[in-house]
């Protein structure tokens, strides 16, 4: 029995060894240029994920069972991804690959197809469209490389602070209910990140029904501003003291709105190397593709709405060619899982006692602050 045991063992052990030295030789630049070609494209990214769901289901079979674990959602989908969604993503990055934008970007990177960026750590050129912090999973070249932007050169921005009032009002009125459609949020790897909690109105292109019909003058705002991209809209409310560690968006060419609702003092956000608060019913605008952090210093809750917009850089006909791409990168296993995670039911954590307090206080405090909290 003790001998089955360990040849059982053996077996896994030296099996996840071959499989890690293999997956290590699949990362060589070179080796990686080769095999992401249009051609092996879509073959090597089935691959690769299915190696990686194969090994990761043999080391948690190793682990301790005390041991912090990948959820089994993350292996599954790893280890069934679709060779037919890579075949699919191939395509469309080769129509992207042709946009005018993305040609002039390659030449000034030096570069000849958008294949080439995953493998020539492209944040480590100079040019005006690069940055070291900026390290997206999806980079397009020919994007200027800015952190934060002045609102005013937006036409979305000002739609939006003028409906402040209004989108306010539905907020209350949702928070009153006890924050109905709020939910913890979680990860692409299914991690809760404490303290964060998100109301969604849209998620990779698809609308949250029930929530829209909370808040149905906020959601039809939405959707009659112009170059608004659905991928991931919602308020978003961050606890007393909670902190979202740095992350970077998926893909550059997006411009990240937060129109602030209630935003106490002690609130910040760092974009790059740029740090700013917010000011309630004003825009921030900024690109999520560069790592960023959010930290919540005070005592009570601070909530955006959080929205997505094309960059002006693209023409109408390019942003047709990138919704394709980013409904094709969308259905990854770490995309897929994340979708699944944004549909499911979930409790919050709000902090509904700091809310009321902070709503009581600014009634004492002014007038104006009490009319903007009244329903």
């Amino acid at each position: 029995m003790i001998m089955k045991l360990l040849v059982v063992t053996g077996v896994a052990v030296w099996g996840s060894l071959a499989l890690l030295i293999g997956l290590s030789l699949l990362n060589r630049p070179r080796i990686r240029r080769w095999l992401e070609r249009p051609a092996l494209y879509a073959h090597t990214f089935w691959l690769q994920y299915r190696l990686q769901g194969l090994l990761i289901g043999a080391l948690e079979r190793l682990r301790p069972k005390h041991a912090r674990r990948i959820p089994p959602e993350v292996v599954a989908a790893f280890r069934s991804a679709r060779l037919e969604d890579y075949r699919r993503l191939k395509d469309v990055l080769q129509e992207v690959d042709a946009l005018p934008t993305v040609q002039s970007g390659l030449a000034a990177l030096g570069l000849k197809s958008i294949f080439e960026v995953p493998t020539r750590a492209v944040h480590r050129i100079r040019s005006p469209y690069t940055d070291r912090l900026q390290r997206p999973a999806y980079y397009l070249p020919g994007v200027p490389a800015r952190t934060f932007y002045d609102p005013s050169e937006f036409e979305w921005v000002k739609p939006l602070e003028q409906a402040f009032p209004r989108v306010k009002r539905e907020l209350v009125n949702v928070l009153r209910q006890d924050g109905k459609g709020f939910k913890a949020y979680m990860s692409e790897g299914q991690q809760r990140l404490e303290g964060w909690n998100t109301f969604n109105f849209f998620f990779y292109g698809k609308k949250f029904e029930e929530n829209c019909a909370l808040c149905p003058e906020t959601a039809a705002l939405l959707e009659s501003l112009p170059r608004f991209e659905r991928d991931h809209i919602m308020f978003s409310a961050l606890n007393p003291h909670a902190h979202i560690p740095p992350h970077n968006g998926p893909m550059n060419g997006i411009i990240r709105g937060h129109l602030a609702m209630t935003v106490p003092p002690g609130c910040y956000i760092r974009v790059g190397k740029d740090e700013r608060t917010w000011e309630e019913g004003k825009v921030l605008v900024f690109d999520d593709s560069f790592e960023h952090e959010v930290w919540n210093h005070s005592d009570q809750v601070r909530i955006v709405l959080f929205m997505n917009f094309w960059h002006p850089c693209f023409s109408a006909e390019e942003i047709a060619v990138l919704q394709r791409f980013r409904t094709a990168y969308e259905q990854s296993p770490a995309g897929r899982v994340h979708e699944d995670n944004q549909a499911a039911r979930r409790a919050h954590d709000l902090a509904m006692k700091a809310i009321a307090a902070g709503k009581a206080a600014a009634k004492q405090d002014s007038p104006v602050a009490a009319a903007a909290v009244a329903p």
